[in-house]
């Protein structure tokens, strides 16, 4: 999908606006929302343009689409694994509710949690994910903190410094009402943003290549600028398993 974006290289960022089925592209595509939208041409005639460009065209396209739903009650997301969701809410710095119930009590509890997530107070500071993929059975053996795992309950956790670990900040059951979820998501991020410090890019990418963490994910690390359909294993990108592996 990245390389139909791109002329068939792959790299790290990718942008194209399209129509809400996903099926028509409103836009060029380019490596930035800036990239598609403008007209004017900047150093090595790269497209270039300000951000007041940018939004304008983007709410002259949406003008054209009427919103269907409420924003106030959005699909609550859902990761492929735990392992995954506790790596992506260490590298945003946001807290994860996760949700440990069979699959026959989610569509429940996602009702609930529906409202809460469309908070304007919650939206942007946590991610959330439901328990049943493959692996997910021994999510809590990088988690302490957890009062029992012979039973349904929601975790509000803290991600360690690199996603690979995680402490309980707060356990609800399943059955908790949307006002208990809310006031215990709003009290553990005052918390959080209190003493969580923010991560310097340039330190934290050196202190995890020092102690040689490393996430596997499903797509190679690296980017192919040209095009050849092979990772280009340059700069600052290195073949798994070594320092620079993030």
């Amino acid at each position: 999908m990245v390389r139909s974006f791109l002329n068939g290289r792959f790299e790290n960022t990718a942008f194209c606006l399209l129509s809400p089925d996903g099926n028509q592209r409103l836009s060029r595509s380019g490596r930035a929302p800036w990239m598609a939208f403008s007209t004017r041409r900047g150093p090595r005639g790269r497209a270039g343009g300000s951000e007041k460009v940018t939004v304008a065209a983007m709410e002259k396209v949406a003008t054209k689409y009427k919103p269907k739903g409420d924003a106030n009650t959005p699909v609550v997301q859902d990761f492929h694994s735990f392992r995954q969701a506790l790596n992506v809410a260490s590298g945003d710095q946001r807290l994860l509710l996760f949700v440990s119930a069979p699959e026959g009590d989610q569509e429940q509890i996602r009702k609930t949690l529906s409202p809460v997530m469309g908070d304007t107070r919650i939206v942007g500071r946590f991610h959330t994910d439901f328990m049943g993929k493959k692996g997910d059975e021994n999510w809590h053996e990088a988690i302490s903190g957890v009062r029992s795992t012979s039973k349904s309950a929601l975790f509000v956790i803290r991600s360690d410094k690199f996603g690979q670990k995680g402490t309980v900040q707060k356990q609800l059951p399943i059955d908790a009402s949307a006002k208990e979820i809310k006031t215990a998501l709003l009290n553990a991020n005052g918390s959080f943003a209190r003493k969580e410090k923010r991560k310097v890019y340039s330190d934290h990418v050196a202190e995890g290549r020092r102690k040689r963490i490393y996430f596997k994910g499903g797509v190679e690390y690296g980017e192919d600028r040209d095009g050849d359909g092979k990772i280009d294993f340059r700069g600052g990108g290195r073949k798994p398993g070594g320092q620079g592996g993030r």
